[in-house]
């Protein structure tokens, strides 16, 4: 049967945010006051720890001493104006200062300086012993500079305070003297070694500098030589400063220079613009002459022996026409006439004739003189060309020399620089603070080790508190039932036994089931427990007596079907029940029976089946309970432990409520938490608990419902 009322208790689910929360620490404050003991046992050993520790130990004190790293050492050669450090190179050069105090070389140099190996004193001041034996196949010597420097740098604090270019120096031992001592020998040596390192590198520089001056004069010379040789090779003029050696035996002739050259061919271009033109014009008359008539020509017409020729034959004609108007053309005269007209005929032409070939001549003679200019401007042109060859050249090896000079000269200037400034340069790290003998001790510090065994013993409470709660599950009393799976008490008792239970003891908890709903006593109410062996079926037993006896009628359903043991307690004979019923081999009316006791009455289980979860799972249990539920004020069901088991949530979905049976001091290991939570997740509605077995002086009957 579903419940149609709520249960005493609120589930948590239904609770609002803020319910929740203001109920979850009002739980954790109960939780911390039920264990108030292991907080404060907790703290009582920590804190009794932390007194002997400061007693037993012996006090140590820290000396202090600090110098300053700057990027660059004052008067650093070559270093010129400073110029300002990005931030990472300040956190690198800081780093590595640091590093070299922690360094084992820097600690070998303060054990020398200090004259601390194999010191009596100082394994004293240390709080050790000085080493007997040496181990390994060491000397004595060598086993206390072993000891020695693993002492120096375990001891030994660096720090650097905020962003600063500040390095303190810390050294903890038992004697202040001696912390103040080594302090201060840990900056000395390493300003010495800062010292040691620049002039050692100053050194280095000044040696390397020194080669590389040597590379640059040898390759100036070997520059200024080759300038050399090239120019008396090609008749430049050799500049000044050059290496004559090897070029003196050079005879080659002079190069015509640039100037020259430019000139000349200045020259010829003006020629040969001239003899172009008198090319073409040329070879206009020729071709005039070679394509018109000879007589034609104007050449042939402004020769004056031509003009006279012509004039000659003009005449002779004139007169063989003139001897023709008188004279046949047989009369010796006549023939005379013509005979002297073709001589100058021929005359003329011959005469024309040799004009046009003077005009080819000219025209030959103009083209020879133009092909030989443009030949000789090629050549002068080679030759030009030859000389800015020489000069880019000349050019190339003068700035050779000019480049090794500067870099001879930068260099022979930097070297001058470090020389003069040798042995006088500052170092990169400066003293700041001396450390001085400290007047109190260092550690142990009383305050700071007192608190912090406070809050150790606290938190380490409050762990041991926690994994308590988290990992046990047994419950003791009403305050760890509501912790454990937040349920109300309803009782305890302490059953015990196979034997049925005084109902008198159980009377208090009958009555409060009266109470248990909005309606009264629950119809249905479910008994079961977390594992077998808690007294779940004796209370069951002893409930039924306690309702009976306050004129209560009480149908007890033996859902155990596994182990049932209510008809043995009833001290019953067993019969037809629950089984019989479920498989339709009888009614429920004719399986309930009498137990002797007025107001009760037992619905055994019958013949124990094979599954009963399967049996349990159908529709049959509803009509069992429908068909006996008006019979009756309520119907106890005995139902099997819930882990482990499929039983328990089926019949919970049937009951209107559901009571846990808690044994007292059992289920450390989270089985009581498991088995609430899975029977809430099914839909069962928990009304309470009732806790057996109680062990002390008197029992608790406690009716908290929300607390």
């Amino acid at each position: 049967m579903a419940a149609t009322t709520p249960p005493l208790h609120d589930r948590p689910e239904r609770l609002g945010l803020g319910a929740r929360l203001t109920r979850g620490l009002r739980d954790y404050g109960l939780l911390l006051r039920r264990h108030r003991v292991i907080l404060f046992v907790t703290m009582a050993l920590c804190l009794l720890a932390a007194l002997l520790y400061i007693l037993l130990s012996t006090p140590d004190y820290r000396a202090t001493a600090s110098v300053e790293v700057q990027d660059v050492p004052a008067g650093a050669a070559g270093s010129g104006a400073p110029t300002p450090s990005r931030t990472d190179d300040i956190e690198t050069l800081m780093q590595t200062q640091l590093e070299v105090l922690r360094s084992r070389a820097l600690a070998q140099e303060v054990a020398r300086s200090l004259s601390l190996v194999g010191t009596p004193a100082f394994f004293q001041g240390m709080g050790v012993s000085r080493p007997k034996l040496a181990a390994g196949g060491q000397s004595q010597r060598q086993a206390d500079e072993e000891r020695t420097i693993t002492l120096l740098r375990d001891h030994l604090e660096v720090d650097l305070p905020g962003k600063s270019r500040v390095i303190r120096i810390h050294f903890v031992s038992a004697d202040p003297a001696l912390s103040a001592r080594i302090a201060n020998g840990y900056a000395d040596s390493l300003i010495r070694s800062d010292l040691k390192r620049g002039f050692q590198s100053g050194v280095q520089a000044r040696r390397f500098l020194l080669g590389e001056l040597d590379g640059a004069r040898r390759d100036l010379e070997r520059a200024e030589r080759e300038l050399a040789v090239y120019a008396a090779r090609n008749g430049a003029p050799i500049p000044p400063g050059a290496d004559m050696e090897g070029a003196s035996s050079t005879n080659s002739p002079a190069a015509p220079s640039g100037s020259e050259i430019d000139s000349r061919l200045t020259q010829l271009n003006s020629l040969r613009a001239q003899a172009l033109a008198e090319r073409i014009a040329a070879q206009k008359r020729w071709e005039s002459a070679r394509a018109a008539s000879v007589e034609t020509l104007p050449e042939v017409l402004g020769n004056g022996a031509m003009q006279e020729l012509m004039a000659q034959r003009a005449q002779a004609r004139a007169e063989l026409v003139e001897e023709r108007q008188f004279r046949k053309d047989a009369h010796p005269e006549m023939r005379e006439a013509r005979a002297r007209l073709a001589a100058l005929d021929d005359q003329a032409q011959q005469m024309a004739n040799r004009i046009r070939a003077s005009l080819r001549q000219d025209y030959d003679i103009a083209r020879r003189g133009e092909k030989q200019i443009a030949d000789e401007i090629a050549d002068v042109e080679k030759d030009a060309q030859a000389a800015r060859g020489r000069s880019v050249q000349m050019g190339m090896y003068e700035r050779s020399v000019e480049t090794y000079r500067m870099l001879h000269d930068s260099l022979l200037q930097r070297y001058r620089d470090m020389a003069s400034q040798a042995g006088f340069q500052a170092g990169r790290i400066q003293p700041l603070d001396r450390a001085v003998a400290p007047d109190s001790p260092f550690s142990p510090k009383v305050g700071e080790t007192m608190l912090f065994a406070a809050l150790g013993g606290l938190v380490l409470g409050l762990l041991l508190v926690g994994a308590r709660h988290a990992f046990d599950d047994a419950v003791t009393s009403a305050e760890t039932l509501a912790e454990r799976v937040d349920l109300p008490l309803l009782g305890a008792v302490p059953v015990t036994g196979d034997n049925p239970q005084p109902s008198e003891v159980f009377a208090p908890i009958a009555r409060s089931l009266l109470l248990a709903s909005t309606g009264g006593l629950p119809r249905s109410i479910l008994v079961t427990s977390a594992q077998e062996g808690e007294g779940k079926s004796l209370t069951l037993n002893a409930l039924a007596r306690a309702l009976a006896a306050l004129d209560k009628t009480v149908l007890v359903l033996d859902g155990d079907m596994r182990r049932p043991v209510q008809h043995a307690l009833f001290r019953v004979a067993p019969g037809k029940g629950i089984s019989e019923v479920l498989t339709g081999q009888a009614n429920a009316a004719d399986a309930v029976i009498a137990t002797g006791v007025p107001g009760v009455s037992l619905l055994p289980c019958g013949a124990v089946p094979p599954n009963p979860t399967e049996l349990l799972a159908t529709p049959a249990l509803d009509d069992l309970l429908a068909s006996v539920r008006d019979r009756y004020d309520t119907i106890l069901i005995d139902a099997p432990p819930i882990l482990g088991l499929g039983d328990t949530p089926l019949l919970a979905t049937r009951a209107q409520a559901t009571l846990m049976v808690v044994e007292w001091g059992r289920n450390h290991h989270g089985g009581l938490r498991t088995a609430v939570d899975r029977l809430r997740r099914t839909g069962g509605v928990i009304i309470g608990a009732i806790l057996t077995k109680q062990q002390g002086c008197a029992f608790d009957y406690d009716y908290h419902r929300g607390d």
